[in-house]
């Protein structure tokens, strides 16, 4: 399902010889008669799935990188994972604070965040009020149009609620009372997840297994999401429930079941975009004459930088990188916080690491002597400038032998408007959520299994070729089963960052398991003395819960409501 952009184009006419020239209807107009059938109900339900990406070309959005719906700015780079990259002036003012955890309410990055997810809310009520006035449409049709738009508007709020904490909730009443001015504002001071659970429960008990493209959620999407939710609020045995539901019965829009990919790469490649392992992902296209509006916006970031070069931004740190450290038996090493690195990069201090690393390393990370993808091997002197660090992202480029097709010409970097889906929920995800609900409510040694399944995949998987000089590609399955609850959440957040990292929510995990203070201020302890970490400096900056387990409101927002939201 490609993302359609609505243009409405008001035509004005004026024909002064006819009185009644005031009632002609302007040609091009696209108004709620001419929406209110079931067709035009489901282009407007097309337009609300078009902002999961986080960017639509008529919002004004500042830089258009903190509205990314990958979440890279927020989720990684205010995670850890992630320095901002480029030169330390490119986006400066609004990426470095992220990673600093400084952030104040003036930024950028969080008013054009805060527009498209409340752009993406209104887009999801537009469907429902129309929804309501069309009279010939199937209760099924009607059902299943109401269920995804709740999926959608659950989806855009939880993104408010996990970014901001306090954030306004708008159904599609809310919305209609606030267009007609009965009333002036909404409050951002009512826990929004009991609606937002209501919304993803309703999605999860209405829609289908199947639907007509596959791009649409269906009923296991939808449970995926509910658990995801339900996870976040601590209700882990009805999380365990429902995601078992998923990954035991879950099949995709088309009737595939949900299985992981055999290889872990795929997830990243767009020959595999709409795999059986993809649950939830926005649907990107190219070459499609909409200026790269409907690529991959939210991840115009990154490398190859041979060729055409990249933009040079979202380039892993040391502190994520040294995860991927493996013991000789193939499995994480429990303190990787040392002086042996994945490239030393002229560090002082640092040396060569040469051991064994998890395989999905060179899957998520470009680095030194290492083959990436089929544009070459990665050298250090591909990015912009030393105070990005030596490591380039890997998930969100496509292959060289791609660009030909999936990539929009009318960006001028390979790397950029391409087609590559952005993922939103993995298979994997799912697994690893199970995991947890198990580890909090059920049982340990299910726990252990469904672990292993994510691990397996790895161990068995596409492995890149490197020289050994840096390095020998090993993971392996657990042997020993969890001695303790403790262990067992260990061993699964861990697994969380080796298998999802890069993709948007370590930061969000952190919050929603109370150790984001512990995690950051390691990270700025380890990264900080680094010589090329130049952001980390003068001062090194301090991470505090709960004060930083989210970020500000926007203060532009707070201006316009009224006085209803509140900092």
């Amino acid at each position: 399902m490609t993302k359609i952009l609505l243009v409405l184009v008001i035509t004005s006419i004026l024909a002064a010889c006819k009185k009644s020239f005031l009632d002609v209807k302007p040609n091009g107009v696209l108004d709620e008669t001419t929406l209110s059938t079931e067709k035009g109900v489901n282009k407007l339900l097309l337009a609300a799935y078009a902002m999961l990406d986080g960017h639509d070309g008529s919002l004004n959005l500042g830089g258009e990188w903190g509205s990314g719906g990958s979440n890279f700015l927020f989720g990684g780079i205010g995670g850890g994972e992630a320095n901002k990259g480029s030169d330390p002036g490119d986006q400066g003012p609004n990426m470095t604070p992220v990673q600093r955890h400084d952030i104040t309410s003036t930024n950028g990055a969080l008013n054009d965040r805060w527009k498209a997810i409340y752009e993406g809310v209104k887009r999801c009520n537009t469907v429902l009020q129309v929804l309501a006035k069309v009279s010939s449409i199937s209760d099924a049709a009607r059902k299943n149009i109401t269920g995804q738009a709740r999926f959608l508007r659950g989806w855009y709020h939880f993104q408010a609620r996990i970014t901001f904490g306090k954030a306004c909730y708008l159904d599609e009443k809310i919305d209609n009372d606030l267009a007609l001015g009965l009333i002036k504002g909404v409050t951002n001071e009512v826990d929004i997840f009991p609606k937002i659970l209501e919304d993803a429960k309703f999605a999860y008990e209405n829609l289908s297994a199947n639907q007509d493209a596959i791009g649409r959620v269906n009923k296991y999407a939808a449970g995926a999401f509910y658990g995801k939710v339900l996870l976040f609020v601590k209700d882990f045995a009805n999380a365990r429930t429902v995601l078992t539901d998923v990954v035991n019965n879950g099949k995709n829009s088309a009737g595939v079941p949900y299985d992981l990919n055999t290889n872990y790469e795929d997830n990243f490649n767009l020959a595999f975009d709409n795999s059986k392992e993809s649950v939830f992902a926005f649907q990107a296209s190219s070459n499609d004459n909409a200026g790269a509006r409907n690529g991959n916006w939210g991840d115009l970031l990154n490398l190859p930088a041979t060729g055409p070069g990249g933009a040079g931004f979202y380039c892993p740190t040391y502190f994520f990188t040294n995860r991927f450290k493996t013991t000789v038996t193939g499995l994480p090493v429990a303190s990787p916080q040392d002086n042996q690195v994945l490239d030393p990069a002229g560090q002082a201090g640092l040396v060569q690491y040469t051991g064994n690393v998890d395989t999905r390393l060179d899957w998520t990370i470009g680095r030194n002597n290492v083959p990436y993808h089929d544009w070459g091997t990665y050298v250090t002197s591909w990015q912009r400038d030393g105070s990005a660090g030596p490591f380039g992202a890997k998930k969100t480029c496509i292959r060289q032998s791609q660009v030909g097709t999936f990539h929009d010409a009318s960006i001028w970097y390979s790397a950029g408007g391409v087609s590559l889906n952005m993922n939103l929920i993995r298979f994997s995800d799912v697994i690893l959520m199970l995991a947890e609900a198990e580890i909090e409510a059920g049982s340990l040694n299910t726990a252990f299994n469904l672990i292993n399944r994510v691990r397996n995949r790895a161990k068995n998987g596409t492995v890149v070729s490197f020289p050994a000089s840096v390095g020998v590609a090993k993971t392996e399955p657990y042997t020993v089963a969890f001695a303790s609850q403790a262990e067992a959440r260990t061993a699964v957040r861990l697994e969380r960052q080796l298998e999802l990292g890069m993709e948007g929510g370590r930061f969000f995990d952190l919050v929603r398991w109370g150790i984001a203070a512990t995690e950051i201020n390691a990270y700025y302890a380890y990264e900080s003395p680094l010589p090329y970490q130049v952001l980390l400096k003068s001062p090194v900056p301090s991470y505090s819960s709960p004060a930083n387990d989210y970020y500000p409101v926007p203060q532009q927002q707070i201006d316009l409501s009224n006085g209803f939201i509140k900092p």
